[in-house]
């Protein structure tokens, strides 16, 4: 169901920059203005300044400009890309290694699926983004399903024997390396031995979408590809999901600015369908969340008070619990947080987790607690990570998590590959 197709890429001169980690960042969405502000000072010709370029006519210029004064360079034959990730979590050695390339939009037997709800504030920013600069400078993070892991042997064979054409590490010290296929015969091996796969959506969703209607547009302009890299086609990376090397990691939640927010009187609240345990520490409330399913942990007060609050048996079956919210979705700790306790016990609506005004979002779940004991939110809520079958299922499913439901660690670099539109208008 997935066909991929090389195509070639513009990568940065490494003649000119030798060190590409002072040009790489990120994914757009997990730049914060700090970080922004890093990367345009590292170096001219960060590729933050055209895909966090609030003028987007500006980002295109430097697009085009960066091509034709050969700071981007397009590689002379269509490649497929091998980009490995190595790095280091809790003191164990992990890798993941996929392939970049193109899937066409066109394509009526390619099935990707996608779990994260999109929203229209990131979908139109991304839209006049595209329309600007006529590329795609970012990855889509997708996956495809291999329990023999065919592709990742093959794939580690090929790394083996080659040198790669690009390796720097960043600023989560994950090394990052690409290497470059264009020999016929391995891109045709390798393209085959994950055909029948649907692709699903880790990272990435709103550029995914954006390139989709991007392709209509197109299309009712009667524009037509003017090679195989164009509007038809879109620039993404996939992973097997079986590979060991595949970890989502948890997103906290904190909330503030909840009128007349008092704890004990959320406790007794969610007394209806959750039990509240108490524990005298974050790490014994953490080993209980680990062990216990259908469980949030709760942070409040100053002094922080830890509580495991977990459903009662039979609230999943019970009509009264979270009406309206059917199917898989229903199972997951991520939607009972937003839907059971936020919306239905704290007042906020998921237009209001949207905006800001009340939810922030924590890898840590200490950082997460020195924001509750320093006053800065109300209330911290301590979440298991979202699995890996439960993405495939909320996908085949057709449904959708709420935002920042899976965070998939690391993140896939921007500006190692790109890809630029060619097009006959």
């Amino acid at each position: 169901m997935a066909k991929m197709y090389p195509f070639r890429g513009y990568r940065y001169d490494q003649s000119t920059i030798s060190d590409i980690s002072q040009v790489v960042t990120q994914p757009y969405d997990k730049i914060s203005p700090k970080l922004k502000k890093e990367y345009q000072e590292r170096h001219p010709s960060n590729i933050v300044r055209i895909i966090l370029n609030s003028d987007y006519l500006e980002a295109a210029s430097l697009w085009h400009r960066w091509i034709q004064t050969s700071v981007l360079v397009q590689d002379s034959r269509p490649c497929l890309y091998i980009y490995r990730q190595d790095w280091t979590l809790e003191g164990e050695e992990i890798s993941r290694t996929g392939i970049i390339g193109l899937v066409s939009l066109d394509d009526d037997d390619l099935v990707v699926k996608g779990h994260e709800t999109i929203l229209d504030k990131p979908l139109e920013d991304r839209l006049r983004m595209i329309r600007a600069t006529e590329a795609n400078e970012g990855l889509i993070f997708t996956l495809y399903s291999d329990k023999d892991l065919k592709v990742d042997q093959a794939l580690d064979s090929i790394t083996g024997k080659l040198s790669p054409a690009i390796d720097m590490t960043d600023d989560f010290n994950v090394r990052n390396r690409v290497w470059c296929l264009h020999e016929e015969k391995i891109i045709s091996t390798l393209t085959g031995l994950f055909r029948e796969n649907p692709l699903y959506i880790a990272d990435g969703h709103h550029r995914y979408q954006t390139s989709i209607l991007y392709n209509r547009e197109c299309g009712d302009k009667n524009w037509l590809p003017g090679a195989p890299e164009s509007f038809d086609k879109r620039m993404i990376a996939t992973f097997n999901m079986e590979s060991p090397g595949l970890r989502i990691l948890a997103t906290h939640r904190a909330v503030r600015n909840v009128s007349g927010f008092d704890p004990q009187s959320l406790i007794k609240k969610a007394g209806n369908f959750f039990k509240a345990e108490k524990f005298e520490s974050l790490q014994r409330l953490r080993e209980a969340l680990s062990e216990t399913p259908h469980s949030i942990g709760l942070l409040v007060g100053k002094q922080t008070s830890f509580y495991l609050l977990s459903l009662r048996q039979g609230a999943l079956e019970d009509g009264r619990f979270m009406p309206g919210v059917n199917g898989c979705r229903r199972e997951l700790d991520v939607t009972i947080l937003h839907q059971a306790i936020f919306e239905d016990l704290l007042g906020i609506d998921a237009e209001q987790v949207t905006s800001g005004e009340h939810v922030s979002y924590f890898r840590d779940s200490d950082d997460l607690a020195a924001s509750v004991r320093s006053g800065r939110n109300q209330a911290g809520f301590v979440l298991r990570p979202t699995s890996l079958e439960d993405v495939r299922r909320i996908s085949e499913a057709g449904e959708r998590m709420p935002q920042k439901s899976t965070d998939f660690f690391p993140k896939l670099l921007t500006g190692l590959v790109m890809m630029k539109m060619e097009i006959e208008k």
